[in-house]
């Protein structure tokens, strides 16, 4: 696994988030059930012969980077309008595949260029119908300015103070996961 060295702060925290929305509290005590739902709809749509790239699927990264020291640091971002801190993530490309499309969403929201796997740490819900699943993108190349640079605010967290700032069960389970996912990798 590739380390790089290096702090960044890359933009100004905001202020402290909105509180979760109810659909979020009622949908963040039960990660895996949410994750087993995301999965069941993807199998459907497959047999079906329906593209999983239906509306209410999306994908996202965790966008990590790995210091000399070992310390792991991941990107989280705003969303578009401010607020809590969250991953970045989007709707599936045409002619990509998730993980590629999570890239593109990293690249756009969040300012990063890196390997996505196509290993998927997990998914959450997202508004009322939409979920989410979650890929690890290793950061190669943070960039000074980015699409969305007028948009968002983005920052590198230690992974423990992501674990505690995030407002999602949901999103917490997947940081757990990435955590166990690099146990493995080194």
């Amino acid at each position: 696994m590739k380390r790089m060295s290096g702090v960044v702060l890359l933009k100004s925290m905001p202020e402290k988030g909105k509180k979760a929305s109810r659909a979020d509290r009622k949908s963040a005590a039960k990660p895996e059930k949410t994750e087993k739902k995301t999965r069941k709809a993807v199998k459907k749509a497959e047999k079906s012969g329906k593209s999983p790239l239906d509306k209410n699927l999306r994908s996202g990264t965790v966008p990590y980077l790995v210091e000399d020291d070992g310390t792991v640091r991941v990107m989280l971002v705003t969303p578009s309008g401010g607020g809590a801190w969250m991953l970045p993530k989007g709707n599936i490309e045409k002619n990509m595949t998730t993980y590629e499309s999570a890239a593109k969403e990293a690249f756009e929201e969040a300012g990063v260029i890196g390997t996505c796997d196509p290993v998927m740490l997990g998914a959450y819900k997202f508004k009322q119908s939409q979920f989410v699943q979650i890929f690890p993108l290793r950061i190669t190349r943070i960039l000074d300015q980015w699409e969305e640079t007028e948009k968002r605010s983005r920052f590198l967290f230690k992974l423990e103070k992501a674990e505690r700032i995030v407002d999602s069960e949901d999103i917490r389970s997947v940081l757990r996961k990435l955590r166990d996912y690099l146990a493995k990798q080194s």
